[in-house]
């Protein structure tokens, strides 16, 4: 009797370690642009890494002093889009795909919910609710409206603004109960979650990026600094369920007189060593060398250009520290974000060595 207890008791613990293993990774890339126009080679890119999810961004919410909170930068998509800019009808063959999920996101300015008070907040959730509806609607041609199932907001809330951030999501699914609802959380919100509060949604987006200060003129890769993120995934309890968002972007920072002027997301490291009018200082950093224009920003003899980028040796060595998150629960891993010309510098097999560092 006894050695038939020891056997169930040992076959049950073998069981339970095998199904605590078998945890699902999904695959997943954000997509922000302003218009919805995968083109051939993003669509193989995405084929290739078994790519089933893209969140995609719908529009942003800002503030107006004469308007108030207010839906800008909407996204040309579906028919929309083709009719006016392609003079054709085709809707692209992205959104007919049922074997792609697409995670409609919702950019929320932290400014906004400064200038609200609590009592504006239901007409605002209300708003975006109309708002998501309406585009939804139109851009799935009512065909295909199971393909959404999630609705995702990204707002870098504070301790002054949580209160009406989570009072607008709790709006907006009681407006909109049929969605489930995620949000952002940036890697200063999760370590101390106790202090920044934990939004009222299904689960959470951990933005494993934009750790530093962009504005300041040092050799720290504000993109993503492993030192600094270190020092906030020092814990793996947080009350909500996290996806895992990492970066694949690149820009360039530009610095006159040591001070912040503006920023180029349109070049690189392998860009910049083109341009004759640069002149490389160090492993990230250019001095003008005369006066020029250079994608629409003026450039003054002296200025400083900061490239930062992300090396696929910085995504595996996170992806290190971030391994004990897929050990509890089912997750998605993202890429920020879906762009041809970003995808020129991985490798498919280099993507695909994250997302499997996620398994092992």
């Amino acid at each position: 009797m006894q050695r038939t207890i020891l056997l169930l008791l040992l076959t049950s613990t073998f069981l339970f370690n095998c199904k605590s293993k078998n945890i699902t990774i999904s695959r997943a890339f954000y997509y922000w642009q302003t218009h919805f126009d995968i083109n051939e080679e993003e669509q193989k890119y995405i084929d290739s890494l078994h790519v089933r999810k893209l969140y995609v961004r719908f529009f942003d919410v800002s503030y107006n002093p004469v308007k108030g909170a207010v839906p800008i930068a909407d996204l040309y998509n579906g028919i929309e889009y083709y009719s006016l800019y392609k003079q054709c009808d085709t809707v692209p063959a992205i959104l007919d795909s049922l074997s792609l999920e697409i995670v409609p996101t919702v950019f929320i300015t932290n400014f906004t919910f400064e200038k609200l008070t609590l009592q504006d907040i239901p007409a605002l959730a209300g708003k975006v609710s109309n708002k998501l509806d309406q585009m939804i609607t139109e851009n799935t041609n009512n065909r295909y409206p199971k393909t959404f199932k999630e609705i995702q907001f990204d707002c870098d809330w504070t301790q002054s603004t949580k209160e009406k951030f989570f009072l607008f999501l709790k709006e907006f699914k009681r407006n909109t109960p049929k969605y489930r609802i995620s949000a952002t959380i940036r890697l200063y919100q999760y370590k101390y979650f106790e202090k920044a509060g934990v939004p009222p949604v299904d689960r959470g987006m951990l933005m494993v990026y934009n750790l530093t200060d962009l504005h300041k003129l040092k050799e720290q890769n504000s993109i993503l600094d492993i030192e600094e993120a270190k020092q906030y995934l020092t814990h793996t309890e947080y009350p909500l369920s996290l996806d895992i968002a990492l970066p694949i972007f690149s820009w360039g920072i530009i610095f006159r007189n040591n001070k912040y002027v503006d920023i180029d997301r349109n070049i690189n490291s392998s860009k910049a060593e083109q341009c004759l009018f640069l002149k490389k200082n160090t492993s990230n950093q250019f001095t003008v060398t005369t006066d020029t224009v250079y994608n629409n920003i003026y450039l003054r003899e002296g200025d400083i250009l900061k490239i930062e980028d992300i090396s696929s040796s910085q995504l595996e060595e996170i992806t290190k520290f971030l391994k004990p998150l897929s050990a509890k629960t089912d997750l998605t891993v993202t890429f920020f974000h879906l762009d041809e010309e970003l995808l020129h510098k991985y490798k498919i097999q280099d993507l695909e060595k994250i997302y499997r560092g996620f398994h092992k």
